[in-house]
């Protein structure tokens, strides 16, 4: 593997060798600053380029934040992070028993938030603790990494199979779905078939879906039922979950529908829609393979509009709620996905902002064009 150290370097280079000589004992491949040649582009770009072609980042977090001044407002180190965790790839390791920068002590607090930070191992004192450290975790990431390969193809081709599609002439009486598919690999069984009947299950699932973080209506009836071995749960107005013994989702998640005589999709409440859907799909993937045995996850999104037209803002819709000049090409079809379609496990959690908004600018070319 090709290895990347991230870390402050003036002040910390007994640490860095420390972690160099835990790569170089595995018979890795070290990629540092120290070693990079001289270049045309700036250190900003040479240093992400070594993140992005990193397998895995060793980030190691002392008491200096580092320099600042820079074109993002955050240290090199802060934003080496950040470009590897959009990748699910670092993994980071913090000093104990010092006394932090303030803004390093916010960088690390980012590192170890619950909810989407980065799992650190043990914390250490000296070179020599860091060193057996950073051994143990590279170790523990190749075996968490020998598994099967990811066919893409596959999970694309599932992801679009996974979306209904509507039939031609059929009416919608309850307002406009965002249909949200998330599937991961590599493919395997995550929810056995007793697991998928267990009623306990079933309830535990439904409470989710009733929740301040779900989308289901606790005044209208749940269906739960049995579809070609998925479990699937749906209310009278379309909003619905289904996941396979393979854990992967479709979320049927109803969209606000528009004031006035007119009903077209209004783009705050789209966004609020898939917002809503790519927290609830992380959250069942958390609930179902805590392990994290999927590594990877493709995402395709498709909205169900029948009886909806056009495509406006909040402010759009206020000014003219009653009359709007209405696409009719409707010659595209599908779902949309994002390029590339594959993304981590961990991206559905550290990046779900910035896909949730490219996945609303895809919809929003579709029906506004």
């Amino acid at each position: 593997m090709r290895i990347f150290v991230s870390s402050v370097m003036a002040g910390f280079e007994e640490y860095r060798e420390a972690a160099f000589a835990a790569i170089q004992s595995l018979d890795h491949d070290i990629v540092r600053a120290e070693d990079f040649p001289a270049s045309t582009i700036p250190s900003r770009v040479a240093c992400l380029q070594g993140v992005r072609e990193a397998d895995l980042v060793v980030l190691i977090l002392g008491e200096r934040y580092g320099w600042s001044e820079t074109q993002s407002g955050i240290s090199p180190t802060h934003e080496e992070f950040r470009e590897a965790a959009a990748e699910g790839k670092v993994v980071p390791f913090v000093q104990s028993d010092v006394s932090r920068e303030e803004a390093q002590q916010q960088f690390v607090e980012e590192v170890e938030d619950y909810d989407t930070g980065m799992h650190r191992g043990q914390t250490f004192r000296t070179p020599e603790e860091l060193r057996t450290e950073v051994t143990r975790a590279i170790a523990r990431y190749q075996l968490s990494a020998a598994t099967t390969p990811v066919d893409v193809g596959a999970l694309v081709e599932k992801a679009r199979s996974t979306i209904p599609v509507e039939e031609r002439g059929f009416v919608r009486m309850t307002g406009p779905l965002l249909h949200l598919a998330v599937v991961g690999g590599p493919t395997q069984t995550i929810l056995r078939p007793s697991e998928i009947e267990d009623q306990s299950l079933l309830d535990g699932v439904v409470a989710d879906l009733s929740s301040a973080d779900g989308y289901f209506s606790y005044r209208r009836r749940t269906e739960p039922h049995l579809d070609h071995g998925a479990l699937v749960i749906e209310q009278e107005n379309g909003a619905a979950l289904r996941i396979d013994e393979a854990g992967a989702l479709l979320l049927s998640v109803p969209i606000e529908e528009a004031t006035g005589h007119l009903k077209p999709l209004i783009e705050e409440h789209v966004g609020q829609a898939i917002e809503k859907g790519l927290t609830f799909a992380d959250k069942m993937l958390e609930k179902f393979d805590r392990t994290q045995r999927l590594t990877r996850i493709v995402i395709a999104a498709d909205i169900a509009t029948s009886g909806v037209f056009g495509w406006r803002t909040s402010s759009q819709q206020a000014a003219s709620p009653n009359s709007m000049q209405i696409a009719m090409d409707r010659s595209a079809s599908g779902p949309v996905m994002l390029n590339p379609p594959d993304r981590t496990r961990m991206a559905l959690r550290s990046e779900r902002t910035r896909m949730a908004e490219d996945l609303l600018a895809l919809l929003r070319r579709r029906y506004r064009s």
